[in-house]
């Protein structure tokens, strides 16, 4: 009888635990051409309605299984450094003697360093450097240098960085002291550059846009058919010609708690969020903004007392954001999500997330369809109070439980 009324117990609180687990939406994904890791795009219509930390998306295969996964996001601006290599015009090796390598500048760049992948080598090799413009008068650079341990546990090769002041020279001469062993195996000669490169977005539709020319000034109203994250703005303005102009973007409104003096309650109030706006035909008209689940946007122009700027369009955008799986092919995904209470999956994923290369292909989703109508949300108090109501059972059933058992306990003493 106590084994089964704890089973009773135990059944109860799982189910109540799974219908806790209360998703919204669902998508299909669109087909795989290869097995591998992919990147599945998260468009506006589900990242709106997600949690801000998207906890509450799960992946499921044909089975109903959960698929792990990890997630992924563009930067606004992402700081990348390549190795670009200079031209090495001949390097001339002496074992015995001194080995020379001629590196080529031919847009001479005005450079302080020049990296040399090398073979890993145990050698100690004293070197200096000169420049030239015709390869006939040559330059001192820098007397002595000495490259040395050129090891690496990882590679075959290893990158040697040699400084010397800033020069434009159009060729580089690098003298090796072979004197004492064979030459080294230089590989590459050539200088890290760091670019910066911008992230990808994707648009959000707007549903629906109003515009009102007031005097001095400019009111847009930007309505969407769902929450969505918009991060951000890039205005198309096509007149006047020049034009410098403020204003600021309304996201919507928080409640702010003030407490009184002398008093113990809180009084509230609800304050403006907004970001300044900054409308310049010296900058590119790109605004970004806080992310922040919104339903409209409001954007204020101050005009003073110049005509309305023409607008041709207004563009909401978002930074891409993905879920990175394996995925295979002849096989059906499906996401489903849009349950605020749930927490975010624990996935042994995360621990090899630099084991999985940057540039894999990405999938798209497919139509987004609600799993229950917006009226059954009933704010998750149904479910809520399923839980407690299972909970408190599970409690009484466990005291009753100990109090029996500690009864029978005394009997027998």
């Amino acid at each position: 009888m106590k084994n089964k009324l704890l089973l009773f117990l135990g059944l109860l609180l799982v189910a109540a635990t799974v219908q806790a687990q209360d998703f919204g939406w669902q998508a299909q994904l669109a087909p795989v051409a290869q097995p591998g890791y992919h990147r599945i795009l998260l468009s506006p219509e589900v990242t709106g309605r997600l949690q801000a930390t998207l906890a509450d998306v799960r992946l499921l295969d044909a089975k109903g299984q959960t698929v792990p996964y990890l997630q992924r996001a563009e930067q606004p601006v992402n700081y990348k450094t390549l190795f670009k290599p200079y031209q090495m015009l001949r390097y001339t090796r002496q074992p015995g003697g001194t080995s020379e390598l001629i590196i080529h500048n031919p847009e001479q760049r005005a450079i302080n360093n020049i990296s040399l992948l090398i073979g890993n080598a145990e050698a100690r090799k004293m070197v200096s450097l000169s420049g030239s413009d015709d390869q006939q008068n040559w330059f001192v650079l820098k007397e002595q240098d000495v490259l040395y341990a050129i090891q690496n546990t990882q590679r075959t090769a290893e990158v040697k960085l040699l400084d010397f002041p800033l020069s434009n020279y159009r060729y580089f001469r690098l003298q090796l002291n072979d004197s004492s062993s064979a030459p080294l195996n230089i590989l590459k000669a050539g200088y890290y550059d760091t670019y910066s490169e911008v992230g990808k977005y994707t648009r959000i539709p707007v549903q629906s846009f109003t515009r009102t020319d007031s005097a001095k000034t400019t009111h847009l109203t930007l309505a969407f058919a769902q929450p969505v994250y918009p991060e951000q703005l890039v205005f198309y303005v096509s007149a006047p010609h020049l034009y410098h102009r403020t204003g600021k973007i309304v996201l919507g409104q928080k409640k702010v708690y003030v407490r009184k003096k002398r008093k113990r309650r809180r009084r509230s109030h609800l304050e403006e969020i907004s970001t300044p706006l900054l409308l310049s035909s010296n900058a590119p008209g790109t605004i970004n903004l806080l992310r922040t689940q919104v339903t409209k946007l409001q954007i204020q122009i101050d005009n003073a007392d110049n005509p309305p700027l023409r607008l041709d369009s207004v563009h909401i955008l978002q930074l891409n954001r993905y879920l990175v799986a394996e995925l295979s092919p002849n096989q059906t995904y499906t996401l489903k999500f849009g349950d605020k209470d749930a927490d975010a999956p624990d996935f042994d994923l995360t621990y090899f997330q630099d084991s999985i290369p940057a540039n894999i292909p990405v999938v798209g989703i497919q139509k987004v369809t609600a799993l229950r109508a917006p009226k059954e949300k009933a704010n998750g108090t149904g479910s809520k109070l399923l839980i407690w109501a299972a909970l408190a059972v599970l409690a009484v059933g466990l005291g009753f439980m100990t109090f029996r058992l500690l009864r029978d306990m005394d009997k027998k003493k």
